[in-house]
Protein backbone atom coordinates (compact mmCIF):
# COMPACT_ATOMS: atom_id res chain seq x y z
CA UNK A 1 0.00 0.00 0.00
CA UNK A 2 1.17 3.58 -0.59
CA UNK A 3 2.39 5.42 2.49
CA UNK A 4 3.66 8.90 3.26
CA UNK A 5 7.31 9.75 3.88
CA UNK A 6 6.95 10.12 7.66
CA UNK A 7 5.14 6.78 7.97
CA UNK A 8 7.74 5.10 5.76
CA UNK A 9 10.58 6.39 7.94
CA UNK A 10 8.80 5.43 11.16
CA UNK A 11 7.72 1.95 10.00
CA UNK A 12 10.99 1.00 8.37
CA UNK A 13 13.14 2.37 11.21
CA UNK A 14 11.19 0.10 13.57
CA UNK A 15 11.86 -2.90 11.35
CA UNK A 16 15.56 -2.10 11.10
CA UNK A 17 15.97 -2.39 14.87
CA UNK A 18 15.60 -6.17 14.52
CA UNK A 19 18.59 -6.31 12.11
CA UNK A 20 16.62 -8.70 9.86
CA UNK A 21 16.75 -6.51 6.80
CA UNK A 22 17.79 -7.00 3.19
CA UNK A 23 18.37 -4.62 0.30
CA UNK A 24 17.22 -5.24 -3.28
CA UNK A 25 18.70 -3.07 -6.05
CA UNK A 26 17.34 -2.88 -9.57
CA UNK A 27 18.57 -1.36 -12.83
CA UNK A 28 17.56 2.16 -11.79
CA UNK A 29 20.44 2.24 -9.32
CA UNK A 30 23.04 1.53 -12.02
CA UNK A 31 21.45 4.09 -14.34
CA UNK A 32 22.04 6.79 -11.71
CA UNK A 33 25.79 6.14 -12.05
CA UNK A 34 25.89 6.60 -15.79
CA UNK A 35 25.30 3.02 -16.88
CA UNK A 36 22.83 2.76 -19.78
CA UNK A 37 19.27 1.84 -18.90
CA UNK A 38 17.96 -1.44 -20.25
CA UNK A 39 16.14 0.34 -23.06
CA UNK A 40 19.19 2.50 -23.93
CA UNK A 41 21.41 -0.57 -23.88
CA UNK A 42 19.20 -2.37 -26.39
CA UNK A 43 18.65 0.58 -28.74
CA UNK A 44 21.20 -0.69 -31.33
CA UNK A 45 19.49 -4.09 -31.28
CA UNK A 46 16.04 -2.55 -31.68
CA UNK A 47 17.24 -0.41 -34.58
CA UNK A 48 18.51 -3.44 -36.48
CA UNK A 49 15.16 -5.16 -35.84
CA UNK A 50 13.15 -2.07 -36.89
CA UNK A 51 11.46 -2.01 -33.48
CA UNK A 52 10.69 1.22 -31.63
CA UNK A 53 11.27 0.95 -27.89
CA UNK A 54 8.43 2.33 -25.77
CA UNK A 55 7.61 2.14 -22.06
CA UNK A 56 5.56 -0.98 -22.72
CA UNK A 57 8.27 -2.84 -24.69
CA UNK A 58 9.19 -6.21 -23.17
CA UNK A 59 12.97 -5.91 -23.20
CA UNK A 60 13.57 -9.61 -22.54
CA UNK A 61 11.55 -10.39 -25.67
CA UNK A 62 13.48 -7.73 -27.59
CA UNK A 63 16.73 -9.40 -26.53
CA UNK A 64 15.29 -12.73 -27.61
CA UNK A 65 14.37 -11.40 -31.05
CA UNK A 66 17.90 -10.07 -31.51
CA UNK A 67 19.42 -13.38 -30.35
CA UNK A 68 17.14 -15.26 -32.76
CA UNK A 69 18.29 -13.07 -35.64
CA UNK A 70 21.99 -12.54 -34.89
CA UNK A 71 22.88 -15.16 -32.29
CA UNK A 72 23.44 -15.14 -28.51
CA UNK A 73 27.20 -14.31 -28.81
CA UNK A 74 26.40 -11.07 -30.66
CA UNK A 75 23.81 -10.10 -28.06
CA UNK A 76 26.23 -10.68 -25.20
CA UNK A 77 28.90 -8.70 -27.04
CA UNK A 78 26.54 -5.69 -27.08
CA UNK A 79 25.91 -6.15 -23.35
CA UNK A 80 29.57 -6.52 -22.45
CA UNK A 81 30.75 -3.52 -24.47
CA UNK A 82 28.30 -1.20 -22.76
CA UNK A 83 28.15 -2.53 -19.19
CA UNK A 84 31.65 -3.67 -18.32
CA UNK A 85 32.70 -0.12 -17.37
CA UNK A 86 32.47 1.97 -14.21
CA UNK A 87 31.80 5.66 -14.66
CA UNK A 88 31.87 6.66 -11.00
CA UNK A 89 31.08 5.54 -7.49
CA UNK A 90 27.36 5.34 -6.73
CA UNK A 91 26.58 7.85 -3.97
CA UNK A 92 23.24 6.21 -3.21
CA UNK A 93 24.82 2.81 -2.60
CA UNK A 94 27.52 4.48 -0.51
CA UNK A 95 24.77 6.08 1.62
CA UNK A 96 23.05 2.70 1.99
CA UNK A 97 26.16 1.22 3.62
CA UNK A 98 25.19 3.22 6.73
CA UNK A 99 22.27 0.84 7.24
CA UNK A 100 24.46 -2.23 7.78
CA UNK A 101 22.56 -4.51 5.41
CA UNK A 102 23.90 -8.04 5.76
CA UNK A 103 22.64 -9.10 2.32
CA UNK A 104 22.06 -7.30 -0.97
CA UNK A 105 20.06 -8.83 -3.81
CA UNK A 106 20.19 -7.42 -7.32
CA UNK A 107 19.02 -8.15 -10.84
CA UNK A 108 21.96 -6.16 -12.22
CA UNK A 109 24.93 -8.02 -13.65
CA UNK A 110 27.30 -5.04 -13.61
CA UNK A 111 29.85 -4.75 -10.80
CA UNK A 112 28.77 -1.34 -9.50
CA UNK A 113 27.56 -2.56 -6.09
CA UNK A 114 30.67 -4.50 -5.15
CA UNK A 115 33.02 -1.78 -6.46
CA UNK A 116 31.22 0.92 -4.48
CA UNK A 117 31.43 -1.20 -1.33
CA UNK A 118 35.12 -1.92 -1.98
CA UNK A 119 35.77 1.83 -2.14
CA UNK A 120 34.36 2.00 1.40
CA UNK A 121 36.61 -0.89 2.52
CA UNK A 122 33.63 -3.21 2.92
CA UNK A 123 34.27 -6.87 2.13
CA UNK A 124 31.77 -8.67 -0.08
CA UNK A 125 30.91 -12.21 -1.06
CA UNK A 126 29.51 -12.54 -4.60
CA UNK A 127 26.88 -15.22 -5.24
CA UNK A 128 26.02 -15.16 -8.95
CA UNK A 129 24.88 -18.76 -9.41
CA UNK A 130 23.89 -21.83 -7.41
CA UNK A 131 27.46 -23.08 -7.15
CA UNK A 132 28.28 -20.09 -4.91
CA UNK A 133 25.43 -20.71 -2.45
CA UNK A 134 27.43 -22.91 -0.03
CA UNK A 135 29.72 -19.90 0.55
CA UNK A 136 27.17 -17.58 2.16
CA UNK A 137 28.49 -17.95 5.74
CA UNK A 138 31.56 -15.73 5.33
CA UNK A 139 32.04 -13.65 8.47
CA UNK A 140 32.24 -9.85 8.24
CA UNK A 141 31.24 -9.83 4.57
CA UNK A 142 28.11 -8.62 2.83
CA UNK A 143 26.55 -11.28 0.64
CA UNK A 144 25.61 -9.92 -2.80
CA UNK A 145 23.16 -12.21 -4.58
CA UNK A 146 23.11 -11.53 -8.33
CA UNK A 147 19.89 -13.09 -9.58
CA UNK A 148 20.57 -12.45 -13.26
CA UNK A 149 24.23 -13.41 -13.18
CA UNK A 150 27.47 -11.44 -13.36
CA UNK A 151 29.03 -9.59 -16.30
CA UNK A 152 32.30 -11.40 -15.56
CA UNK A 153 30.55 -14.68 -16.42
CA UNK A 154 28.74 -13.73 -19.64
CA UNK A 155 27.63 -17.27 -20.46
CA UNK A 156 25.52 -17.40 -17.28
CA UNK A 157 23.67 -14.07 -17.45
CA UNK A 158 19.87 -13.91 -17.73
CA UNK A 159 19.09 -11.70 -20.72
CA UNK A 160 16.52 -13.24 -23.09
CA UNK A 161 12.88 -14.28 -22.80
CA UNK A 162 14.02 -17.89 -22.97
CA UNK A 163 16.20 -17.27 -19.92
CA UNK A 164 13.17 -15.86 -18.07
CA UNK A 165 10.88 -18.69 -19.17
CA UNK A 166 13.32 -21.29 -17.84
CA UNK A 167 14.34 -19.30 -14.73
CA UNK A 168 12.29 -21.29 -12.24
CA UNK A 169 13.70 -24.55 -13.56
CA UNK A 170 17.32 -23.45 -13.96
CA UNK A 171 17.55 -21.41 -10.74
CA UNK A 172 15.29 -23.29 -8.38
CA UNK A 173 17.83 -23.27 -5.53
CA UNK A 174 18.51 -19.54 -5.97
CA UNK A 175 14.78 -18.85 -5.70
CA UNK A 176 14.53 -21.05 -2.61
CA UNK A 177 17.15 -18.86 -0.88
CA UNK A 178 15.32 -15.73 -2.03
CA UNK A 179 11.95 -16.96 -0.77
CA UNK A 180 13.46 -17.91 2.58
CA UNK A 181 14.81 -14.38 2.98
CA UNK A 182 11.54 -12.81 1.84
CA UNK A 183 9.87 -14.74 4.64
CA UNK A 184 12.35 -13.91 7.41
CA UNK A 185 13.69 -10.46 6.45
CA UNK A 186 12.24 -7.05 5.64
CA UNK A 187 13.34 -5.95 2.14
CA UNK A 188 13.87 -2.42 0.85
CA UNK A 189 13.55 -2.35 -2.96
CA UNK A 190 15.27 0.53 -4.77
CA UNK A 191 15.61 1.14 -8.51
CA UNK A 192 13.45 -1.91 -9.16
CA UNK A 193 10.34 -1.83 -11.37
CA UNK A 194 8.87 -5.27 -10.45
CA UNK A 195 8.27 -5.86 -14.17
CA UNK A 196 10.37 -9.02 -14.53
CA UNK A 197 7.95 -10.81 -12.17
CA UNK A 198 10.67 -12.66 -10.20
CA UNK A 199 9.90 -10.97 -6.90
CA UNK A 200 6.13 -10.80 -7.34
CA UNK A 201 5.87 -14.50 -8.21
CA UNK A 202 7.95 -15.36 -5.12
CA UNK A 203 5.73 -13.18 -2.91
CA UNK A 204 2.62 -14.71 -4.43
CA UNK A 205 3.94 -18.19 -3.66
CA UNK A 206 4.75 -17.19 -0.08
CA UNK A 207 1.30 -15.65 0.41
CA UNK A 208 -0.33 -18.97 -0.49
CA UNK A 209 1.20 -20.43 2.66
CA UNK A 210 1.35 -17.47 5.04
CA UNK A 211 -1.64 -15.41 3.95
CA UNK A 212 -1.84 -12.08 5.76
CA UNK A 213 1.00 -13.16 8.05
CA UNK A 214 3.63 -12.65 5.32
CA UNK A 215 6.48 -10.21 6.10
CA UNK A 216 5.85 -6.68 4.86
CA UNK A 217 8.43 -5.11 2.52
CA UNK A 218 9.07 -1.55 1.32
CA UNK A 219 9.88 0.21 -1.94
CA UNK A 220 10.30 3.74 -3.27
CA UNK A 221 8.91 4.41 -6.75
CA UNK A 222 8.64 7.52 -8.91
CA UNK A 223 5.08 8.80 -9.20
CA UNK A 224 3.66 8.77 -12.74
CA UNK A 225 0.44 10.72 -12.29
CA UNK A 226 -0.41 10.94 -16.00
CA UNK A 227 -0.11 7.21 -16.65
CA UNK A 228 -3.35 5.27 -15.96
CA UNK A 229 -1.54 1.93 -16.33
CA UNK A 230 0.89 2.95 -13.57
CA UNK A 231 -2.04 3.73 -11.27
CA UNK A 232 -3.51 0.29 -11.92
CA UNK A 233 -0.09 -1.29 -11.39
CA UNK A 234 0.29 0.39 -7.98
CA UNK A 235 -3.25 -0.63 -7.01
CA UNK A 236 -2.51 -4.22 -8.03
CA UNK A 237 0.58 -4.35 -5.81
CA UNK A 238 -1.40 -2.81 -2.93
CA UNK A 239 -4.14 -5.37 -3.38
CA UNK A 240 -2.15 -8.56 -3.83
CA UNK A 241 1.32 -8.23 -2.31
CA UNK A 242 2.76 -7.33 1.12
CA UNK A 243 4.66 -4.27 -0.14
CA UNK A 244 4.34 -0.72 1.21
CA UNK A 245 5.07 1.86 -1.50
CA UNK A 246 6.45 5.36 -1.00
CA UNK A 247 5.85 7.46 -4.13
CA UNK A 248 8.19 10.36 -4.90
CA UNK A 249 8.04 13.04 -7.59
CA UNK A 250 11.71 12.56 -8.56
CA UNK A 251 14.36 10.04 -7.63
CA UNK A 252 16.46 12.96 -6.42
CA UNK A 253 14.35 12.83 -3.25
CA UNK A 254 15.65 9.39 -2.27
CA UNK A 255 19.05 10.42 -0.78
CA UNK A 256 17.37 12.90 1.60
CA UNK A 257 14.75 10.30 2.58
CA UNK A 258 17.50 7.79 3.32
CA UNK A 259 19.37 10.38 5.37
CA UNK A 260 16.27 11.03 7.48
CA UNK A 261 15.78 7.29 7.85
CA UNK A 262 19.40 6.86 8.96
CA UNK A 263 18.99 9.58 11.58
CA UNK A 264 15.82 7.95 12.88
CA UNK A 265 17.52 4.57 13.17
CA UNK A 266 20.64 5.95 14.81
CA UNK A 267 18.58 7.84 17.38
CA UNK A 268 18.03 4.44 19.03
CA UNK A 269 21.79 3.72 19.14
CA UNK A 270 23.53 5.06 22.25
CA UNK A 271 27.31 5.21 22.59
CA UNK A 272 28.82 5.31 26.08
CA UNK A 273 32.16 7.05 26.43
CA UNK A 274 33.57 6.32 29.84
CA UNK A 275 36.56 4.98 31.74
CA UNK A 276 37.89 4.90 35.30
CA UNK A 277 40.47 2.87 37.14
CA UNK A 278 39.75 3.35 40.82
CA UNK A 279 37.12 5.29 42.81
CA UNK A 280 36.33 5.85 46.50
CA UNK A 281 33.80 3.37 47.88
CA UNK A 282 30.79 5.71 47.69
CA UNK A 283 31.64 6.78 44.14
CA UNK A 284 32.11 3.17 43.06
CA UNK A 285 28.71 2.29 44.50
CA UNK A 286 27.21 5.16 42.47
CA UNK A 287 28.97 3.87 39.33
CA UNK A 288 27.56 0.36 39.78
CA UNK A 289 24.11 1.76 40.51
CA UNK A 290 23.92 4.11 37.54
CA UNK A 291 25.32 1.52 35.11
CA UNK A 292 22.68 -1.00 36.17
CA UNK A 293 19.80 1.47 36.07
CA UNK A 294 20.68 3.05 32.72
CA UNK A 295 21.25 -0.23 30.88
CA UNK A 296 18.01 -1.73 32.14
CA UNK A 297 15.96 1.35 31.28
CA UNK A 298 17.48 1.71 27.81
CA UNK A 299 16.83 -1.91 26.89
CA UNK A 300 13.26 -1.65 28.18
CA UNK A 301 12.77 1.09 25.58
CA UNK A 302 14.37 -0.85 22.71
CA UNK A 303 17.62 1.15 22.57
CA UNK A 304 20.93 -0.43 21.59
CA UNK A 305 24.09 0.18 23.59
CA UNK A 306 27.51 0.70 21.98
CA UNK A 307 30.72 0.85 23.98
CA UNK A 308 34.47 0.79 23.48
CA UNK A 309 34.74 -1.08 26.80
CA UNK A 310 36.66 1.58 28.74
CA UNK A 311 38.54 0.28 31.79
CA UNK A 312 36.28 -0.73 34.75
CA UNK A 313 33.39 1.44 33.51
CA UNK A 314 33.03 -0.80 30.45
CA UNK A 315 32.99 -3.84 32.72
CA UNK A 316 30.20 -2.39 34.89
CA UNK A 317 28.19 -1.24 31.87
CA UNK A 318 28.48 -4.38 29.75
CA UNK A 319 28.15 -6.70 32.74
CA UNK A 320 24.79 -5.24 33.75
CA UNK A 321 23.69 -5.04 30.10
CA UNK A 322 24.53 -8.69 29.45
CA UNK A 323 22.75 -9.79 32.63
CA UNK A 324 19.58 -7.95 31.62
CA UNK A 325 19.61 -9.31 28.06
CA UNK A 326 20.17 -12.92 29.09
CA UNK A 327 17.57 -12.73 31.86
CA UNK A 328 15.01 -11.34 29.43
CA UNK A 329 15.86 -13.74 26.59
CA UNK A 330 17.13 -11.02 24.27
CA UNK A 331 20.03 -11.44 21.86
CA UNK A 332 23.21 -9.98 23.33
CA UNK A 333 24.97 -9.45 19.99
CA UNK A 334 22.12 -7.39 18.55
CA UNK A 335 21.56 -5.13 21.53
CA UNK A 336 25.01 -4.70 23.08
CA UNK A 337 27.81 -3.82 20.67
CA UNK A 338 31.23 -3.95 22.35
CA UNK A 339 34.23 -2.75 20.34
CA UNK A 340 37.32 -2.72 22.58
CA UNK A 341 40.57 -1.02 21.60
CA UNK A 342 43.74 -2.99 20.89
CA UNK A 343 46.74 -2.08 23.00
CA UNK A 344 49.02 -1.95 19.94
CA UNK A 345 47.05 0.76 18.11
CA UNK A 346 48.87 3.88 16.99
CA UNK A 347 47.46 7.31 17.82
CA UNK A 348 46.13 7.70 14.27
CA UNK A 349 44.55 4.26 14.36
CA UNK A 350 42.84 5.07 17.65
CA UNK A 351 41.43 8.29 16.21
CA UNK A 352 40.03 6.52 13.15
CA UNK A 353 38.68 3.75 15.37
CA UNK A 354 36.90 6.28 17.59
CA UNK A 355 35.29 7.87 14.52
CA UNK A 356 34.08 4.44 13.45
CA UNK A 357 32.76 3.70 16.96
CA UNK A 358 30.63 6.83 17.00
CA UNK A 359 29.48 6.61 13.37
CA UNK A 360 26.56 4.27 14.06
CA UNK A 361 25.13 6.33 16.93
CA UNK A 362 23.41 9.70 17.16
CA UNK A 363 23.76 10.05 20.95
CA UNK A 364 26.93 9.93 23.06
CA UNK A 365 26.72 9.73 26.86
CA UNK A 366 29.88 10.74 28.73
CA UNK A 367 30.66 9.36 32.20
CA UNK A 368 33.83 9.57 34.30
CA UNK A 369 37.11 9.84 32.34
CA UNK A 370 39.92 8.89 34.69
CA UNK A 371 42.94 6.75 33.91
CA UNK A 372 46.24 5.91 35.67
CA UNK A 373 49.26 8.01 34.72
CA UNK A 374 51.85 5.73 33.13
CA UNK A 375 54.53 8.34 33.78
CA UNK A 376 53.91 8.08 37.57
CA UNK A 377 54.05 4.25 37.67
CA UNK A 378 50.25 4.26 37.43
CA UNK A 379 49.96 5.40 41.05
CA UNK A 380 48.47 8.80 40.11
CA UNK A 381 45.45 9.51 37.96
CA UNK A 382 44.89 11.85 35.03
CA UNK A 383 42.00 12.64 32.72
CA UNK A 384 41.38 10.28 29.80
CA UNK A 385 42.63 11.94 26.61
CA UNK A 386 40.70 9.30 24.66
CA UNK A 387 37.42 10.57 26.08
CA UNK A 388 38.44 14.15 25.32
CA UNK A 389 39.01 13.13 21.71
CA UNK A 390 35.65 11.30 21.57
CA UNK A 391 33.98 14.52 22.75
CA UNK A 392 35.66 16.47 19.95
CA UNK A 393 34.64 13.84 17.39
CA UNK A 394 31.07 13.89 18.71
CA UNK A 395 30.92 17.69 18.34
CA UNK A 396 32.41 17.67 14.84
CA UNK A 397 30.01 14.98 13.62
CA UNK A 398 26.91 16.61 15.09
CA UNK A 399 26.08 13.98 17.71
CA UNK A 400 23.73 14.63 20.61
CA UNK A 401 25.98 14.94 23.67
CA UNK A 402 24.84 14.03 27.20
CA UNK A 403 27.52 14.58 29.88
CA UNK A 404 26.86 13.18 33.36
CA UNK A 405 28.75 15.83 35.31
CA UNK A 406 28.29 14.14 38.67
CA UNK A 407 30.60 11.31 37.60
CA UNK A 408 33.50 13.79 37.54
CA UNK A 409 36.76 13.91 35.56
CA UNK A 410 36.34 14.38 31.78
CA UNK A 411 32.56 14.09 32.02
CA UNK A 412 32.49 17.01 34.49
CA UNK A 413 34.69 19.12 32.19
CA UNK A 414 32.34 18.40 29.29
CA UNK A 415 29.35 19.24 31.52
CA UNK A 416 30.94 22.57 32.38
CA UNK A 417 31.61 23.38 28.72
CA UNK A 418 28.09 22.42 27.70
CA UNK A 419 26.55 24.46 30.53
CA UNK A 420 28.57 27.49 29.42
CA UNK A 421 27.33 27.09 25.84
CA UNK A 422 23.74 25.91 26.26
CA UNK A 423 22.61 27.75 23.14
CA UNK A 424 24.49 25.06 21.19
CA UNK A 425 22.84 22.30 23.20
CA UNK A 426 19.23 23.50 23.40
CA UNK A 427 17.96 19.97 24.04
CA UNK A 428 19.80 20.04 27.41
CA UNK A 429 18.60 23.42 28.69
CA UNK A 430 15.89 21.98 30.93
CA UNK A 431 18.02 19.11 32.14
CA UNK A 432 21.60 20.29 32.59
CA UNK A 433 21.45 20.65 36.39
CA UNK A 434 19.94 17.18 36.87
CA UNK A 435 22.86 15.70 34.94
CA UNK A 436 25.09 16.85 37.76
CA UNK A 437 23.02 15.14 40.45
CA UNK A 438 24.42 12.50 42.82
CA UNK A 439 21.06 10.71 42.71
CA UNK A 440 21.51 7.89 40.18
CA UNK A 441 17.75 7.45 39.70
CA UNK A 442 17.30 11.14 38.91
CA UNK A 443 20.20 11.12 36.43
CA UNK A 444 18.79 8.08 34.62
CA UNK A 445 15.28 9.57 34.53
CA UNK A 446 16.75 12.78 33.10
CA UNK A 447 18.69 10.92 30.39
CA UNK A 448 15.51 9.11 29.35
CA UNK A 449 13.63 12.41 29.12
CA UNK A 450 16.39 13.86 26.93
CA UNK A 451 16.36 10.80 24.68
CA UNK A 452 12.60 11.04 24.33
CA UNK A 453 12.88 14.66 23.20
CA UNK A 454 15.62 13.76 20.73
CA UNK A 455 13.51 10.91 19.33
CA UNK A 456 10.53 13.24 18.83
CA UNK A 457 12.76 15.80 17.14
CA UNK A 458 14.42 13.42 14.67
Amino acid sequence: MTIGKDDFIRFYATQVQSDDMSLFLGAGISASSGYPTWSKLLEPCAKLLNIEITDSTNLFKLSQYYANQYGIPELKKVINNNINILNKQNDLIAELTNFNFKTIWTTNFDTLVEKTLADKNILTNIISDEKNLPNTKCLNRINIYKLNGDINHLNEIVITQEDIDSYNKNHELFLTFLKKELVTNTFLFLGYSFKDNIILSCLSSIKQYLGEGATCHYTILKRESDDPEFQHFIYDIEKRYPIKILLVDTYDEIPEILNELKNKIQSKNIFFSGVFDSLPDDDEKFAKDICKKITYELFEREYKIFTGYGRTFGYYLSGNATQYLLTNNKEVERNLIIRPFQESMTSEEKTNYRKMLLSDCSVVIFMYGQKPDAKKNRTKYIVSDGMVEEFEIAKESGKYIIPVGSTGFVAKSIWNEVKSNLSKYAYLEKYIENLNSSDASLVVKTILQILNEISNHV
